[in-house]
């Protein structure tokens, strides 16, 4: 049985491989070989995650317009507050998460399976006590705070703690399947979410129809409808882990070594989930103290805006994580190093034509998509999706820092930064700014994140800064100032808000922006390999 010695200290030692503590031994064709496999694996899953994405968001959008439709912008709103509420409680259940996803994929990428089966079996155990013990906190505390401390009209009160209760419940059930979750990602079979989207789109419709045929209150009645989801969603991921993976089928258990590692490492991602679920819920209880919950809806369309953009690019870094875990378990730093620049660059490139055309024409979006645009939705939509726009390159160098759990140094530079954007929040509020400065604040310390990140990597791995300057020098920047060059010309040339406009300016920026890509942002092998890849697709049909 293999032992996993890079969390076996409590101070964070430098105990984990590097290259030059391995000898591969293998020949240069089959490494090759290997390495064109993963590609293909990477290649297929994020296929399959943006169908499944497509698929999403566009039900997603027509079903969260008929939603703030059914439940008016006061009730949307309050909806979202009581979801801020309950996410306040995740400090702990996103540590959890995290080292779960983690501690699978290396069990994966050291190839012991005995390690494998332990570790899940403890991690199932362990998320079994977090949901009960989640559940009694929430409870208790979450309650309390709504009654005395949140802006609510007193005649949706009673509403408002009946969706809360919904919400702990549905939390708490979300918590037992994060084992299940992990895994079918640690294994990297992602045809199993694009199954899953056929699912949530008849769910979707089935919970806007009800709910405007709901027998009861709407607000209730929704947060009823979101509980019943979250069981049938677990129950399904349970039975397809039984039969595809056997390390599911075991009993939950606690091996007291693999609690300790998980103890070490969650020890210290718990104070960086604490400041992100601090930073993220803290400004919708601010922003409900300070203007109410109609300020709350306009944060939660922003939100939903950005979080169409998010999943898209989620998909992509969904299908690479695992990569990026399993060729640090194995010491294969550059391989590590490739992927750290390529998942970059493609996740740039795919935020860039989907964030411009959206930040271009967001008001004739907002306004198509919903029925009643809230004050302040379109400029929060516009800053947010900025602040999301930098995930394309914290997130591959996070996964990079997780995998070699020495993370002490990132997660207390991570809490001092998100402690400090929520205190400066309250601050700026208390001196009666307008609340889009909530949101420019965030984006400024995501950006201090994003450089404690790239320090960390240099920090603890062989990482190739080389390549990785010349990413932002040849790639991002070039391509950033041709964005911007497209819009301006645009608007000086056609000024009229119109869905038209927006048809228009899309067909445009694609046309020329996806050629620009291709030309000067992919590489000769980069092109060959996608026209290969696409020729297999085409053949392989015939």
């Amino acid at each position: 049985m293999s032992n996993d010695p890079i969390i076996n200290n409590s101070d964070q030692k430098d105990l984990d491989l590097q290259p030059s503590d391995v000898q591969i031994d293998v020949n240069q064709e089959e490494l090759k070989s290997g390495y064109q496999s993963n590609n293909k694996r990477i290649a297929k899953n994020t296929l399959l995650l943006y169908l499944r994405m497509i698929v999403v968001m566009l039900v997603s959008l027509y079903t969260s317009r008929l939603v703030l439709a059914a439940l008016g912008v006061e009730d949307f709103g309050i909806y979202q507050v009581v979801g801020g509420l309950v996410g306040m409680f995740t400090i702990l259940s996103g540590s959890l998460s995290v080292s779960t996803s983690r501690f699978l994929t290396y069990a994966l990428g050291t190839g012991d399976f005995d390690q494998l089966r332990k570790t899940f079996a403890t991690v199932r155990a362990v998320h079994i006590i977090l949901a009960i013990s989640m559940f009694l906190i929430c409870e208790l505390l979450a309650v309390w705070f709504l009654k005395t401390k949140l802006t609510i009209p007193p005649d949706r009160l009673y509403a408002a703690k009946c969706a809360l209760h919904c919400s702990i419940a549905g939390f708490s059930i979300s918590l037992l399947n994060v084992p299940f979750g992990a895994s079918v990602i640690s294994h990297e079979k992602m045809s199993a979410f694009a199954y899953m989207s056929i699912f949530d789109v008849f769910i979707k419709l089935v919970i806007v129809y009800l709910l405007y045929i709901s027998p009861i209150d709407r607000l209730i009645f929704y947060a009823i409808l979101g509980l019943c989801t979250g069981i049938i969603y677990q129950v399904i991921y349970v039975v397809y882990c039984y039969i595809k993976f056997p390390e599911c089928k075991s009993k939950p258990s606690l091996d007291r070594r693999i609690v300790k590692n998980i103890s070490v490492f969650v020890g210290w991602t718990f104070w960086g989930n604490a400041a992100v679920v601090v930073k993220d819920q803290g400004v919708v209880m601010l922003l409900n103290m300070f203007f109410g919950p109609v300020v709350n809806a306009a944060q939660g369309v922003g939100m939903q805006v950005s979080g169409v953009v998010t999943r898209f690019i989620g998909g992509f870094m969904t299908a690479v994580q695992p990569q990026i875990t399993k060729s640090y378990a194995s010491g294969e730093i550059d391989r590590l190093n490739n992927l750290l620049v390529k998942s970059t660059k493609f996740s740039f490139y795919l935020m860039v034509l989907l964030i411009f055309p959206i930040i271009n024409n967001t008001r004739v979006l907002l306004d198509t998509w919903l029925v009643e645009v809230p004050d302040h939705a379109v400029s929060f939509a516009n800053i947010i999706l900025i602040y999301t726009f930098i995930d394309c390159f914290t997130t591959p160098l996070y996964t990079a820092v997780l995998a070699t759990s020495r993370i002490k140094v990132y997660e207390i530079g991570l809490t001092i930064l998100y402690f400090t954007n929520i205190i400066c929040t309250y601050i700026v509020l208390k001196l009666g700014v307008v609340p889009e400065v909530v949101f420019v604040l965030a984006v400024i310390f995501k950006v201090g994140v994003f450089l404690l990140l790239g320090h960390q990597c240099y920090k603890l791995f062989a990482f190739d800064v080389q390549s990785y300057g010349k990413l932002f020098l040849k790639i991002v920047l070039p391509t950033l100032l041709f964005g911007v060059v497209i819009s301006v010309l645009y608007h000086v040339f056609y000024k009229n808000d119109s869905f038209v406009k927006l048809i228009a300016f899309t067909f445009a920026f694609e046309s020329l922006m996806m050629p620009f890509i291709w030309l000067f942002g992919f590489n000769k092998n980069e092109r060959a390999f996608v026209i290969q890849t696409l020729k297999g697709k085409i053949l392989s049909r015939k």
